[in-house]
């Protein structure tokens, strides 16, 4: 039983996979999947320290400032001293950053409501059961395999 669970689940993987990729592609013009991670994490987080940015993303600080170079100088995000310490930077995203975000994010979930659409109705509540299921066993990835993949 473990073993058909495990193929099914590592099929739905795939499906799923093929999902974020086709729903992150076009951002892939704009920004690197890296980039994008950072524009992700700050729209879940709001502003945040350079320190704290690089911590949650799970990268070292001096690679998250060329990064943040980046994206500031594509209009992507927004850099100011904190009103606490002018020694500290804080970083936010712009109105751009927050639209891309936002357009990767409403592609990706059309794409699933487009999946979920040819699924029978009796078996939809099946499939949101599973799915809340893995996700708790699961339990939050770690920030650095997610950084990978750019989600």
């Amino acid at each position: 039983m473990h073993d058909d669970a495990t193929s099914a689940t590592l099929v739905a993987s795939r499906a799923l996979l093929g999902i974020v990729a086709r729903s992150l592609a076009p951002a892939l013009s704009e920004v690197t999947v890296p980039q994008f991670r950072v524009l992700v994490v700050l729209s879940t987080a709001g502003p945040l320290r350079m320190g704290d940015l690089a911590e949650r993303i799970g990268i070292h600080p001096s690679t998250l400032t060329r990064t943040v170079e980046r994206l500031q100088h594509g209009g992507w995000i927004t850099r100011a001293e904190s009103p606490e310490s002018r020694r500290e930077v804080r970083v936010d995203l712009s109105e751009s950053g927050a639209e891309l975000v936002s357009t990767v994010t409403e592609r990706r979930r059309a794409l699933l409501h487009e999946v979920l659409d040819s699924v029978a109705p009796e078996d939809r509540e099946a499939v949101r059961r599973g799915m809340e299921a893995f996700a708790r066993a699961a339990g939050e990835p770690d920030a650095r395999d997610l950084l990978e993949l750019g989600i």
